[in-house]
């Protein structure tokens, strides 16, 4: 397809490993967007199963299969897939995630309406069972902001979503790859985006996130509970000294329930003390101390 201005081609990244039960799905839900003009670029971290063979199943020339020479890990597949891509336009979908028809259609269009903008999220939820949420990324299910969202992601107002995602290649320059020293590298990326452009988020959910015991995110739960701190802490510079304190306070309750869910009482009452500290006339710190010591 001819690339117009209308219709600019996006290129998708999807890094893969051991997924061929779901990948599946997933290819369709990008097969089935409203908007056309887009390349697939499946990026298979030597997947020991069938994937290949799936993937390759597919009677679209638009789907492009690659595997790494060697493991690299879902950061450097979403890396590999960056090298590999030719769209002014690039998004990422993850290999058990779904899109609704009209998500790629309605991004680019948005950025279309804001040429200031550097990139695009939308809402989404969180499922485990098809057409059946369970947490939605924003209260809103509608309407759009066009803002600098650099202290909206401290205030949590930002769902920081990978596979949301949609951003002007022009944008590499400045922000750089993933960084794949970091366990959640797709966060520091989305904040590189954040801090040097500006973003419109789409309420509407349109990205469908599947919840399972393998997923990426449950894996490092605690390396990513301190790289959260360390962005906290290296972006203090950029915020209002209230906004580095409530999201320190944030994520020490946080990591504290995460602490106490899997039996960590002595974690758990140390990130709670942190957060009193912090804010010591909040009853939610004082609940959450009381909690923990009377926690059998």
């Amino acid at each position: 397809m001819t690339r117009t201005d209308s219709y600019p081609l996006v290129s998708i990244i999807l890094p893969t490993y051991n997924r061929s039960g779901l990948i599946l799905e997933t290819i369709e839900s990008v097969i089935g967007q409203d908007h056309r003009n887009w390349e697939l670029l499946v990026v298979d971290d030597r997947s020991t199963d069938d994937t290949e063979m799936r993937v390759r199943s597919f009677d679209d020339d638009r789907v492009r299969y690659h595997k790494t020479s060697s493991r690299l890990g879902v950061t450097g597949t979403r890396n590999e897939g960056l090298r590999l891509s030719k769209g002014e336009l690039i998004a990422f979908i993850d290999s058990d995630d779904l899109w609704d028809p009209s998500k790629l259609e309605k991004q680019v269009a948005a950025l279309q309406r804001y040429p200031g903008a550097g990139f695009s999220l939308t809402g989404g939820y969180n499922f485990r069972k098809a057409r059946e949420p369970f947490e939605f990324f924003y209260k809103l299910k509608e309407g759009e902001r066009y803002d600098k969202l650099l202290v909206p992601f401290f205030k949590s107002e930002v769902a920081a979503t990978t596979p949301s995602l949609l951003f002007r290649r022009s944008c590499l320059p400045v922000t750089g790859m993933f960084d794949e020293s970091k366990s959640f590298a797709d966060v520091d990326f989305i904040l590189r985006l954040a801090r040097n452009f500006k973003g419109v988020i789409l309420y509407e959910p349109l990205l469908f996130r599947r919840v399972h015991e393998s997923n990426i995110s449950n894996a490092h739960w605690e390396k990513g509970y301190d790289e959260g701190l360390t962005l906290i802490e290296s972006h203090r510079h950029l915020l209002p000294g209230s906004i580095v304190s409530n999201a320190l306070f944030k994520l020490h309750i946080n990591r504290g329930e995460k602490y106490l869910r899997f039996g960590h009482r002595s974690k758990a009452l140390h990130d709670f003390l942190k957060a009193w500290r912090r804010k010591p006339f909040s009853i939610v710190a004082v609940k959450k101390i009381v909690k923990c010591v009377l926690a059998k």
